[in-house]
């Protein structure tokens, strides 16, 4: 029945101060929210976001790998306990008791995170969805890139190659053809190569990848350009509304010329082998000889 319904998904708790009406607790909700991607020795900001009265909340800790950060207990004083943290400072001008802001966060402040809030009257606490963090070393220069031939025909294969900078994690490439994106049965990822450089001690490393795109599907005709582009990102896609933590493109114009070949602008020279040219110009010689002798009995 209805009104048995409304009865399970309200509570009725007696407090001191009178009654108080507590939504049903398959109702509440919490989460976590902050950046997936930080930048090495930048700031991040954790929220515990939930849909309680602000007046039923007794009690919010913030975790990281399963490992207590702060707790906020309200009516104590004072009402925020801090907890061992490694890679990371705890910004406490701008605490709050559902808001921790980490400063200069270093590598090890990568891991996992959660929150968890607590009612004193009923007594209930739920926790948040794990949330992973992850600390970053963004590219310092765009991806090279190389391409076999510069100047193709319409129907010709359009093979290139594309280096990202160094980086940490190795970024991910993706290729671009006139601004459109390339399928990925085209290219051929070639993994990330750790390079001889560190950030803080942190190894670098860069991604390459191959293009091998034919041209006759884009229907094109001599005297066109196309824009071969190479997008080096991290991560490897954006999500709703944060966008990538790091991106990096490089943009190389390619030449589509005629496929027939240019009219010779002289004729053709019959090449020999060196004894066909020695003999020849001994029987040059010869006659050369005979006429030099001949030339002479007519004057003499």
């Amino acid at each position: 029945m209805h009104w048995r319904r409304s009865i399970q998904l309200l509570l009725l708790f007696t407090h001191l101060s009178g009654i108080i009406l507590v939504a049903g607790m398959s109702d509440v909700w919490v989460e976590l929210r902050a950046p997936r991607f930080v930048v090495h020795r930048h700031s991040a900001v954790l929220r515990c976001e939930h849909n309680v009265d602000p007046e039923s909340l007794y009690k919010v800790v913030f975790f990281k790998n399963g490992q207590r950060l702060m707790k906020f207990v309200r009516g104590r004083d004072p009402p925020y306990e801090f907890y061992n943290i490694t890679g990371a400072e705890i910004n406490l001008i701008s605490l709050s008791p559902t808001s921790v802001t980490l400063d200069r966060l270093d590598f090890t402040a990568s891991g996992t995170y959660a929150c968890e809030i607590a009612l004193e009257t009923p007594l209930y606490f739920k926790v948040s969805k794990i949330h992973e963090l992850n600390v970053i070393v963004r590219q310092k220069f765009r991806p090279k890139i190389k391409i076999k031939r510069k100047k193709l025909s319409p129907t010709d294969i359009l093979e290139a190659t594309c280096q990202s900078a160094a980086a940490h994690p190795a970024p991910h490439l993706t290729w671009f053809i006139n601004n459109m994106k390339v399928d990925e049965r085209l290219t051929t990822p070639h993994g990330a190569v750790s390079v001889h450089r560190h950030h803080h001690g942190m190894p670098l490393s860069m991604t390459n990848s191959s293009l091998a795109y034919p041209l006759s599907s884009l229907q094109l005709y001599p005297n066109q350009t196309v824009d071969v582009t190479c997008m080096s990102t991290i991560p490897s896609y954006a999500s709703m509304g944060e966008g990538f933590a790091d991106v990096q493109n490089y943009t190389v114009p390619v030449k589509v010329v005629s496929s027939t070949e240019p009219t010779p602008t002289q004729l053709p020279v019959k090449i020999v082998s060196p004894e066909l040219n020695l003999s020849a110009r001994c029987h040059v010689e010869r006659i050369l000889f005979v006429l030099v002798i001949f030339v002479c009995h007519i004057y003499s």
